[in-house]
């Protein structure tokens, strides 16, 4: 009896598994991811998502808040014909100090036509004409040297026009007047009923729009000499 062999059944061929395509994620896509897993695993409280929404919020608005300043800072620049980085340092000097943004600039632009080494025959100093007596009322141990520092500089006399206008109950006028004449002079020439304009607070507010593009015309050139009891610093009452 002839056994007959069984023949081997070749081996079937194995079906390629179907692998899905990996995901291409940037670093933005897995920092998303990551977070979602997150928030499936500890699911925020009311509160959290109330604190993370208020942070969310005042990002923007800085990020809102800081464009504006930079289109400001253009803006101005281009009014008045000076370095972005001037503009720039007057900006954030007249934000630091509380003074409006347009009128720490024209009364720059008056005191010294925009230039960090201005002297006046009197002696004041620098962008905001600052006499070294004044300085030292605001900021003890201050040197000459030290206010041709524009940042110094603007920041101090900003800080003393702001403190005018407290003093003058806000009245531009009056503090524009005090700033160019001196308290003392101003309150004698009220007491005596007389007016303290000399044409100052004109030349710094002007009408509206009233300040040149470009190069500082002539009307900005330095007052007639003040008298001697002009020249002394101007104290403001401590707290002020």
């Amino acid at each position: 009896m002839v056994r007959r062999r069984k023949r081997r059944s070749s081996p079937r061929p194995r079906r390629a598994r179907r692998t899905l395509p990996r995901p291409q994620l940037g670093q933005r896509g897995w920092i998303a991811l990551i977070a979602a897993a997150l928030l499936v695993a500890f699911p925020p409280t009311r509160a959290w998502a109330v604190r993370a929404s208020e942070a969310v919020s005042r990002a923007l608005a800085d990020v809102r808040a800081g464009e504006a300043r930079d289109r400001e800072v253009q803006a101005f620049a281009r009014q008045y014909g000076i370095h972005r980085e001037m503009a720039g340092a007057i900006e954030r000097a007249a934000r630091a100090e509380g003074v409006r943004t347009e009128l720490a600039f024209r009364l720059v632009r008056v005191e010294s036509g925009f230039d960090p080494r201005a002297l006046s025959p009197v002696g004041a100093i620098g962008l905001t004409q600052l006499m070294l007596p004044t300085a030292a009322e605001l900021q003890p141990g201050i040197t000459r040297a030290r206010l041709y520092d524009r940042d110094t500089n603007l920041r101090l006399g900003f800080r003393y026009f702001r403190r005018l206008l407290r003093f003058y109950g806000d009245d531009v006028e009056l503090a524009l007047h005090a700033y160019n004449r001196g308290i003392g002079t101003v309150a004698r020439i009220r007491r005596a009923g007389g007016d303290p304009a000399n044409g100052y607070a004109d030349k710094v507010l002007g009408d509206p729009g009233a300040s040149p593009v470009g190069p500082v015309s002539a009307d900005t050139l330095p007052l007639p000499p003040r008298r001697v009891d002009e020249l002394g610093p101007a104290r403001v009452p401590a707290g002020l």
